[in-house]
C-alpha cells in the first residue's frame, strides 16, 4: 500500500514539496509532482508544507473499523507522546475513551522500549561497533539505508518499540489484531516492511484516530476509565522526546556507561550532517539517538495540537515519565528483537562535469557566474537541480529565474518587432514603456521617452480619461500633425497593474493612399462629366441639323404628294 500519494486535482506546479523534502524524492513530470516511494523516508515533510494539501498520507480507520466490526480482539499500542499530543490529565480516562471506540484494550508502546533499551546497552557492552546508532526511528533508519549505506553497520540491529511491543502483545493474546496509534507517518511503511510485517496490523496516526473520536463524541462523553494492560513505563515514557532514550539507557546502566559519548541529534537536516560526520569518521564510541522529527516524536508530522506548544508538551511528557521512574522495570518476558538493516541506495547515475555544464547551459547559466543557486526550482544549487533533470526527477521549466528571463526576453522581442506604436504610462501619465515603432514615430529614444510624462509628446486627454473610467477607447482615428502622421489607436486599462496601455496603429500612408485614391476618383469624374457636356452639344447640334433636315424633306414630300394628286384629277376630268 502507498504510505503517500499525490492528490493531481490540488497540484499547483509550485515545487514547495521539492523545497521541503530533505531527500529530494520527488519526480516532477507533466508539472505534477509525485512521491518516489523507494527513495522517500516518509518523514512527511511533503505533507505538511504542501499548501494545496496534494500529498495525503493513506487512511487507515476504516480499516481499523473492519477488525473491530469482525468480532477479533483488537489492541491498542499506544505511542506515550498521546499524553501531550491530546492534552490528557487522566491516562485511564483516555484509555476507556478507545475502548469505548471498540478496542479490546490500550497498552503502552513504552512498556516495549525497555526491552529494546535494554538490547541497545548490551550492544554497548559487546562494543563491537564503531558507533552505536538507535533504530527506534523508521524514517532514519531509511535515510542511512537509502542514503548512507555506508553507516548501516553503526545501526544497532535492534527493532523499534512499536514492532517488539506487537510481538509482546501478540505472545500474549495469540489471537489478537494490534493497531498501533502515534504520530508518526513512516510507522506506516515499518509495519509493512516484510522484515516485520506481521506484528502490526494496522497504523492509526493521531490525526486519524482525533477525527474518529469527534466523529465518536457523543459515544465517548461517558466512558469510564481503562486501566493499561501494561504496567507503569515508567522512564521508557521518555522515548518520544529528545534525549529520553539516552535518558533510559543510563537508567538501564545504572550509570554504567564505560566509556560510551551519549549524543542525541534531532531534525532532518542536523540527522544528515551527522551521518556526514560519520561517513568522515569524525566520531568513535558514540550512542547516538537519532530522531528525524525536531525535538522528538513529540513533534511528529501527523500529531495533533498547536504545533508552538511542543515546547510544553516536552516538560509534560517528562514530568510523565518521572511520576514513576525509581528504577528500570523488570523484564518478564522474552521476545525477539535482532533485525538486519540493508543498503536500499537506488544507485541513480550521475552526469559527469561536461554533461552538467552542457545542461547548465541549456538553461542560460553558461558561466558559474549566472548559477544563481536561489532554491526556488525546490534543489539547493543550480547542478543539483540538472543532475535532477538528468535522472528524470525534475524538468527544465522548473528554473524560475530562467524562465522569467526567456518571458521577458520574448516580451521584449514582441514589443520590439510590433509594428503598432505601444506606449504603456502609470496613474501620473508617466511613461514606463515605450517600444521600437513608438520611438520611430516620436523620434526619441526609449531612455529619453521614460523620463517623460506623456503630456510631454502628445495630447494624453484620451489616456487619462482611461484611467480615469477604466473604459477602454477602441479604433479612434487621431492626428499628430506635428510629427506628421495619423493613428488608429486601442487604449486600454490593465486592473492588475494599474496601468494604461495604448497601442496606435500608424495609418499615414493608408490615409494618403485614400486621399490619393479619392482624388483619381474626383478627377476622372471632372473628365467625365467634361466629355457628357460634350457629347450633349454634340448632341444638340445633331438634333438641331436633323430638325432642319427634318423640315425641308417633309415640305418637299408635301409638295411632290400635291402635284401627283393635282395630276390625277387632270386626266379624270379628261375623261
Amino acid at each position: 500500500m502507498s504510505v503517500i500519494h499525490s492528490e493531481k486535482a490540488n497540484c499547483k506546479n509550485c515545487y514547495k514539496c521539492v523545497r521541503v523534502c530533505p531527500v529530494k524524492s520527488i519526480r516532477v513530470e507533466n508539472h505534477q509532482a509525485k512521491i518516489i516511494e523507494r527513495d522517500c523516508i516518509f518523514c512527511g515533510s511533503c505533507v505538511m508544507g504542501c499548501p494545496q494539501g496534494a500529498k495525503v498520507v493513506s487512511g487507515s480507520t476504516e480499516k481499523v473499523k473492519s477488525l473491530l466490526a469482525s468480532g477479533q480482539k483488537v489492541l491498542v499500542s499506544l505511542a506515550p507522546s498521546y499524553y501531550s499530543a491530546f492534552d490528557v490529565t487522566e491516562p485511564e480516562q483516555f484509555a476507556g475513551q478507545l475502548v469505548a471506540l471498540g478496542f479490546y484494550g490500550v497498552s503502552e508502546t513504552s512498556a516495549a522500549a525497555a526491552y529494546v533499551t535494554a538490547a541497545y546497552y548490551e550492544q554497548m557492552k559487546q562494543g563491537e561497533q564503531k558507533n552505536l546508532i538507535t533504530t527506534s526511528c523508521p524514517s532514519a533508519n531509511r535515510l542511512i539505508e537509502t542514503y548512507y549505506p555506508s553507516l548501516i553497520g553503526q545501526l544497532a540491529p535492534v527493532v523499534s518499540p512499536m514492532i517488539a511491543h506487537g510481538r509482546l502483545l501478540k505472545q500474549e493474546y495469540p489471537d489478537a489484531k494490534v493497531v498501533f496509534v502515534g504520530p508518526c507517518i513512516a510507522k506506516k511503511d515499518e509495519a509493512q516492511d516484510i522484515r516485520h510485517d506481521s506484528e502490526i496490523d494496522a497504523v492509526l496516526t493521531f490525526e486519524e484516530l482525533q477525527t474518529w473520536m469527534k466523529d465518536a463524541n457523543a459515544t465517548l462523553e461517558n466512558a469510564q476509565p481503562v486501566k493499561f494492560l501494561n504496567e507503569s513505563s515508567k522512564i521508557l515514557r521518555m522515548y518520544p522526546i529528545a534525549d529520553g532514550i539516552l535518558e533510559s539507557i543510563k537508567a538501564c546502566a545504572g550509570g554504567d556507561l564505560g566509556d560510551w559519548e551519549l549524543l542525541s541529534v534531532s531534525g532532518k537536516e542536523n540527522c544528515q550532517l551527522l551521518c556526514e560526520s560519520l561517513e568522515r569518521g569524525e566520531l568513535e564510541h558514540c550512542v547516538i539517538e537519532l530522531n528525524i522529527c525536531e525535538d522528538g516524536c513529540i513533534n511528529g508530522p501527523k500529531t495533533v495540537g498547536d504545533p508552538v506548544s511542543r515546547f510544553r508538551k516536552r516538560g509534560q511528557v517528562r514530568r510523565y515519565a518521572q511520576q514513576d521512574c525509581d528504577r528500570f522495570p523488570d523484564l518478564p518476558a522474552q521476545v525477539a528483537l535482532g533485525k538486519p538493516f540493508f543498503d536500499r541506495s537506488s544507485k541513480e547515475a550521475l552526469p559527469d562535469e561536461q554533461t552538467i555544464r552542457k545542461l547548465l547551459e541549456k538553461i542560460g547559466k553558461d558561466t558559474p557566474e549566472k548559477e544563481l543557486n536561489c532554491g526556488t526550482c525546490g534543489y539547493a544549487t543550480c547542478r543539483d537541480k540538472v543532475v535532477a533533470v538528468y535522472q528524470n526527477k525534475a524538468e527544465w521549466n522548473m528554473c524560475l529565474p530562467y524562465m522569467r528571463e526567456r518571458a521577458e526576453s520574448l516580451s521584449n522581442h514582441v514589443l520590439a518587432q510590433s509594428p503598432e506604436i505601444i506606449m504603456i504610462v502609470n496613474e501620473e501619465m508617466d511613461i514606463i514603456e515605450f517600444n521600437t515603432a513608438a520611438q520611430q514615430a516620436f523620434g526619441i529614444s526609449r531612455h529619453e521617452a521614460l523620463e517623460k510624462n506623456l503630456y510631454e509628446l502628445l495630447d494624453a486627454s484620451d489616456f487619462e480619461r482611461v484611467q480615469e473610467t477604466k473604459e477602454a477607447i477602441h479604433n479612434k482615428t487621431v492626428a499628430y500633425p506635428e510629427y506628421g502622421i495619423t493613428t488608429q489607436q486601442d487604449i486600454l486599462y490593465l486592473e492588475n497593474e494599474n496601468v494604461v496601455i495604448g497601442m496606435l496603429r500608424d495609418i499615414t500612408q493608408e490615409i494618403e493612399e485614400q486621399e490619393q485614391k479619392y482624388k483619381l476618383r474626383m478627377d476622372s469624374m471632372e473628365m467625365a462629366q467634361k466629355v457628357i457636356d460634350k457629347q450633349m452639344v454634340a448632341a444638340q447640334q445633331i438634333a438641331f441639323l436633323l430638325g432642319e433636315t427634318t423640315a425641308e424633306t417633309k415640305v418637299t414630300l408635301t409638295r411632290l404628294k400635291e402635284m401627283m394628286v393635282g395630276q390625277q384629277n387632270g386626266q379624270d376630268g379628261k375623261e
